[in-house]
């Protein structure tokens, strides 16, 4: 019970996160955590602490705790590893799916999103998630789904456009060579979906 309860506090800190509805220099402490979800101080530390493993917060020892900004660099990184990882997942897609299963990806790109106010609900954070779930590895797809968050706050919270941005010629391309089985063109589009040049895969 108290497991679920923490998942639950930290699922909506975390959506605050990324949503923007915490700002950078809002200082964030264990009592006020404990105090707005009804749990103990405990529990709040452990959800605070988690959030700082996870690349959310930082602490600041005996005063609490601060969003953990990223920077441009800091972004391209994560975008560098991001695409190691979708790359194995189209490695996996295209070892191990049927055309059936692929053809699930063009109904992600034909459905709406659920709510304009999470990014994770975007058809491109849905696009890129159903890769991850294709290839039936859960820690690929915990460390996506991460990278996704981390993405997202980043351009929430510096005016980007790179949340709502849904290239649908790259995810289509990626589609098609994946019904191909062209890992070569799968693994290009998908630089050029993740904004990256050739010297940086």
């Amino acid at each position: 019970m108290k497991e679920k309860l923490a998942d639950s506090v930290y699922g909506k800190i975390r959506q605050a996160i990324i949503s923007g509805a915490l700002s950078s220099d809002e200082l964030i402490q264990e009592q006020g955590v404990a105090d707005q979800y009804g749990i103990s101080k405990i529990t709040a530390r452990e959800v605070l602490q988690r959030l700082c493993h996870d690349h959310y917060l930082k602490s600041l020892p005996r005063k609490g705790y601060l969003l953990l900004e990223i920077s441009p660099a800091q972004l391209n990184m994560i975008q560098k590893v991001r695409y190691q990882v979708e790359a194995l997942a189209l490695r996996e897609i295209i070892r191990r799916c049927t055309d059936e299963e692929i053809d699930q990806l063009e109904a992600v790109l034909n459905t709406p999103s659920d709510s304009q106010y999470d990014p994770y609900s975007t058809v491109n954070s849905n696009f890129h998630l159903q890769l991850a779930r294709m290839c039936k590895n859960p820690y690929l797809y915990d460390t996506l789904y991460s990278f996704i968050g981390s993405v997202c706050r980043y351009a929430m919270t510096n005016g980007a456009s790179i949340v709502n941005q849904v290239d649908e010629p790259h995810h289509h391309q990626i589609i098609q060579a994946l019904r191909n089985r062209d890992m070569d063109l799968a693994a290009e589009e998908l630089r050029l979906d993740l904004q990256l040049s050739r010297d940086e895969i």
